[in-house]
């Protein structure tokens, strides 16, 4: 019988990573088996039980009042909705090649014309168990946030819209940086990763995060809007030695000439988007590093992890 991590299980079962905490917590609606170091391994059992507590719940019923049924009773209830259960898709399965990448990165554009959350947040969630934390930023959502922030820029998606996708986003790449959290790296290096006050746009921070995450490089998620007080007071809350920030906006420019000179000998400052702030004194400083666009931090990163 197949066994499977906490992460791997969410993606299958379409269940969030805390959310299965608290579940086999609070209501013991699955108790997973351990490894010999303590970590939670889900047989195909409990993924089916997870998908139909999730269908379920999603239909209109609290987790407590059905956590402690049995599967058949599970499948029952459904029927009587008349709702199929979804297949589990296997959790050896692979996207290998760089076509069945680009069949995905397709589905992906289409739902996004379409304005299909749903399709989108089943696709990417199953691109997460299939690739590679560096292949997901890089392959797929990297080119799917350009595109969303292309057809926003084209008046084809409302605000509103944007901030829908970018938020199912966010939640699928919310695990992955929760668990970077929780590891136990032994590189020296942390980074703070952000955007300027005024810089409302989350898209490429969210894939540094991403980059970090599978390098195994520390650091610490700040967000976009970040007054310049706060994230020095972050960042030294943190001891980081490397603050990464994504810049758009030519009137940053004060921004980050402030925040260098507040920074200290002991760290470093990248940007990414340095064309900004193509005036500033900062650019010719030993400690600043200009990043020319993500496959670049990408070769940064890696060489930080192999420091």
């Amino acid at each position: 019988m197949s066994k499977y991590n906490i992460k791997i299980a969410s993606n299958l079962s379409g269940v969030g990573t805390h959310t299965l905490r608290a579940w086999e917590k609070r209501y013991l609606a699955v108790v997973p088996a351990r490894s010999s170091s303590g970590r939670r391994l889900y047989s195909d059992s409990d993924i089916e039980k997870l998908q139909l507590l999730s269908e379920l719940c999603s239909l209109g019923n609290s987790i407590g009042s059905i956590a402690n049924k049995e599967t058949s009773e599970l499948k029952e209830m459904l029927e009587r909705l008349g709702k199929v259960k979804q297949n589990i898709r296997p959790a050896n399965y692979k996207v290998t090649s760089s076509i069945e990448v680009d069949n995905s990165l397709k589905n992906l554009i289409e739902a996004i014309q379409n304005y299909q959350i749903e399709v989108l947040s089943k696709e990417i969630g199953a691109l997460k168990a299939s690739l590679s934390t560096r292949d997901l930023a890089l392959k797929v959502l990297s080119p799917l946030l350009s595109e969303l922030r292309h057809r926003v820029d084209l008046g084809k998606l409302s605000i509103a819209q944007e901030h829908a996708l970018l938020s199912m986003v966010k939640f699928h790449v919310g695990d992955i940086i929760y668990e970077s959290y929780e590891s136990k790296n032994k590189n020296p290096s942390l980074i703070s990763i952000a955007s300027p006050s005024g810089e409302l746009d989350e898209f490429d921070i969210i894939l540094f995060s991403l980059l970090c995450s599978h390098y195994g490089v520390k650091f610490f998620y700040l967000g976009a809007n970040l007054p310049l007080t706060p994230l020095i007071d972050a960042t030294n809350s943190f001891e980081a030695n490397i603050l990464l920030l994504s810049v758009k906006n030519k009137s940053s420019q004060s921004y980050i000439e402030d925040l260098y000179r507040k920074l200290g000998s002991d760290r470093e400052l990248w940007i990414s988007g340095s064309e900004n702030i193509k005036n500033s004194y900062v650019l010719n400083e030993s400690k600043f590093r200009a990043i020319s666009d993500l496959f670049h931090l990408d070769n940064c990163l890696k060489e930080l992890s192999q420091g």
